[in-house]
C-alpha cells in the first residue's frame, strides 16, 4: 500500500505545483508562464506571513502574546476552512480523471488518503506562513518555558486537519444534497462573495481601531475559541502550562477524525463519483421542445456556463458586488461627513464630478467575455460545428458581460446619484458614460479572447486567471481607460464634463471598430484568425 501510496501522491504533486510543466514545456513561453505564476504565488505567501508578523508584534506589545496560540490558531484553522470549502467539490468528487485513476491497482483508501495528502500539504503551507510568526514572537516574549515553545511550534503540523476534514466533509454533503441541482456551485459563488466583503469591511473597520479596541477583540475572540472550539482550548492549554497531555490530546483528536473520514469516503467513494458523471443521463423528463433564435440558445448557454464555474463567476463579478458595496456604504456617510473624515478640502464636489468615471472603475474590472471562449476548453468543437454565425457567438458571450453589469450599475448609480445630489448633466453623464465603458470592456474582452484563446487548460483556473493573456490585457486596458480620465478630471474639474465626453466618444468609436473586426473572425481557423474564405 505504501508504494501505491506513494507514486499516487507523487503524480499529483508534479500536477499541483505545476512541476511538469517546468521541467517538461511545450515551449519556452509555457515554461516563463509557469515560472511566473509560481513567482507570484510566493509573493503573495511574503505578504501573508509579513501580516501575520505584525500582527503578532502588535499583540506582543500590548502585553498580549499569551494570547497568540490561540489566536493563531483561529486564524489558521478559519483561512483552512474557507479556502478548503471552495475548492472541496473537485477533492473527493467530480475530479479530472477519475476512470484512469480507478483503473489502476489501488484501493479507494489509497485514491482518498492521496487526495486528502495534497489538500493538508497545501493548507500546512497556510498554517506555517500564519503560525511561524506568532511561535517566533511568543518565544521572543511570552515567558512560557522550552516545552511550551515546542509544543507550539508542532502544532502547526496538526492545526490544518481538523478544518480540513470539516471543510471536506461539508463540501461532500454539499454534493450529496444537490448534485441534481443544475446551479449546485451558485453556493460556493455566493459564499465566496460573502467572504471576500467579509475581509473588506474587517479591513474598514480595522483601519479606524486604535490598539485598545484591537486588544479587545483578540482577547474576547480567544476566550470565545478556548470555550467553543476544543483544539484551540486543548492547543492553549498545552503551551500555557506545558502539558504533554494536552498535546496529545489534540493530536490524538486530530489523527482520529482523519481517520474517521477516510474510512467513511473510501466506502462511499465509487458510489458518489458514479453518481457525478452519470446523474445527467438519468434524468430525464419529456417536455415540449421551443424553439428560439441562434443568438438566443447561444445566449442560454453561455449562462448557464457562467454560473457553472464558480472561479469564473467570481472573478468576472466581484468588481459588481464591490460597487454595490460602495454605494450602500454611502447611503450611511454624507459627502460632507466623507471630507471632513478624510480632511481633503473639496472632497465632497470633487466626487460629483468624477463619479460617472469612479463607476468606470468598478466596471472595467468586470469582464466575462474576456474568458469566455478560453473556457470551451475540448469543447470549442461545438461552436465550430453548430450552424451558427461566429459573430451570434461572440455576441452571445458579449450579452452575458452586460446582463452581469448592468443591474449592478443601474442599482448602483441611482443610489450614488440620489445621495450625491447632482445636477442635471451629471445625473446624464452618470448613465451615458458607465454605460459606454460596459459596452467597450465587453467588446474588448471578446477581441482579446479571439486574439489569444487558451484551450489547453488542465483547470478552469488557468483559463480564468493563471495568466491568461486575454484576461490580463482585458483587466489592464480597462483599469487604464477609466484611471486615466479619471485622474485628468481630478486635475481639470472644470473641464470635467467634457473629459468625460471625449473620453466616451473615443472608446465607442473604438468598441464599434474592435466589433467589426470580430465580424471577420471565424472560430474554425486557429488561433481565431480571419477567414480566408
Amino acid at each position: 500500500m505504501k508504494n501505491r501510496y506513494l507514486l499516487l501522491l507523487k503524480m499529483q504533486l508534479y500536477n499541483l505545483f505545476g512541476i511538469n510543466r517546468i521541467l517538461h514545456p511545450h515551449s519556452q513561453k509555457e515554461k516563463r508562464r509557469s515560472m511566473a505564476f509560481g513567482g507570484i504565488a510566493t509573493l503573495i505567501i511574503g505578504l501573508l506571513f509579513v501580516y501575520s508578523t505584525i500582527i503578532s508584534i502588535s499583540f506582543a506589545s500590548m502585553g498580549a502574546a499569551n494570547i497568540l496560540p490561540t489566536i493563531s490558531a483561529l486564524i489558521c484553522s478559519f483561512i483552512t476552512l474557507i479556502l478548503t470549502f471552495l475548492k472541496s467539490s473537485g477533492v473527493l468528487v467530480e475530479l479530472r480523471y477519475y476512470d484512469m485513476v480507478m483503473s489502476l491497482p489501488v484501493k479507494n483508501s489509497e485514491v482518498v488518503l492521496s487526495r486528502l495528502t495534497i489538500v493538508y500539504l497545501t493548507n500546512l503551507l497556510i498554517s506555517i506562513t500564519v503560525v511561524l510568526p506568532s511561535v517566533i514572537i511568543f518565544g521572543i516574549n511570552a515567558e512560557t518555558g522550552i516545552w511550551g515553545n515546542i509544543m507550539f511550534l508542532l502544532s502547526i503540523l496538526f492545526l490544518p486537519i481538523i478544518p480540513m476534514i470539516i471543510s471536506l466533509g461539508l463540501g461532500v454533503l454539499t454534493f450529496a444534497i444537490s448534485f441534481r441541482s443544475k446551479y449546485k456551485n451558485i453556493l460556493s459563488l455566493v459564499l465566496s462573495t460573502l467572504i471576500v466583503l467579509l475581509i473588506v469591511a474587517a479591513s474598514t473597520k480595522a483601519q479606524s481601531m486604535n490598539k485598545d479596541q484591537i486588544l479587545n477583540i483578540g482577547i474576547l475572540f480567544s476566550n470565545m475559541a478556548n470555550k467553543l472550539y476544543p483544539p484551540a482550548a486543548l492547543i492553549s492549554k498545552a503551551v500555557d502550562q506545558q502539558n504533554w497531555l494536552y498535546f496529545l490530546a489534540f493530536v490524538g483528536m486530530s489523527v482520529l477524525i482523519s481517520i474517521v473520514f477516510i474510512g467513511i469516503v473510501a466506502h462511499f467513494y465509487q458510489k458518489m463519483n458514479t453518481a457525478a458523471f452519470n446523474h445527467s443521463v438519468t434524468r430525464y423528463e419529456g417536455k415540449t421542445l421551443h424553439v428560439s433564435s441562434p443568438l438566443k440558445a447561444m445566449y442560454k448557454r453561455e449562462f448557464d456556463r457562467y454560473f457553472s464555474c464558480t472561479i469564473y463567476a467570481l472573478n468576472s463579478t466581484i468588481g459588481m458586488v464591490l460597487l454595490l458595496v460602495v454605494a450602500l456604504l454611502l447611503l450611511f456617510i454624507s459627502p460632507e461627513a466623507l471630507e471632513q473624515q478624510s480632511g481633503i478640502v473639496g472632497l465632497s464636489q470633487m466626487l460629483r464630478q468624477v463619479l460617472p468615471l469612479v463607476i468606470a472603475v468598478f466596471v472595467t474590472m468586470t469582464s466575462t467575455a474576456s474568458a469566455s471562449l478560453s473556457l470551451e476548453g475540448k469543447n470549442r468543437w461545438i461552436m465550430c460545428s453548430v450552424p451558427v454565425r461566429a459573430i451570434d457567438i461572440f455576441n452571445s458571450k458579449i450579452a452575458v458581460n452586460l446582463t452581469v453589469i448592468f443591474p449592478f450599475v443601474l442599482i448602483s448609480a441611482v443610489l450614488l446619484g440620489f445621495k450625491m445630489g447632482i445636477s442635471l448633466i451629471q445625473a446624464v453623464l452618470l448613465c451615458v458614460v458607465p454605460t459606454v465603458y460596459a459596452c467597450f470592456i465587453s467588446v474588448l474582452g471578446m477581441y482579446m479572447n479571439v486574439k489569444f484563446p487558451k484551450y489547453d487548460w488542465r483547470s478552469e483556473y488557468y483559463a480564468v486567471k493563471g495568466g491568461a493573456i486575454s484576461v490580463l490585457a482585458t483587466t489592464g486596458i480597462g483599469m487604464l481607460s477609466s484611471l486615466v480620465p479619471l485622474f485628468a478630471c481630478i486635475a481639470f474639474q472644470n473641464i470635467s464634463s467634457l473629459i468625460m465626453a471625449a473620453t466616451s466618444i473615443l472608446l465607442l468609436t473604438f468598441s464599434f471598430t474592435l466589433y467589426r473586426q470580430l465580424q471577420g473572425y471565424q472560430l474554425y481557423e486557429v488561433g481565431g484568425k480571419k477567414s480566408t474564405g
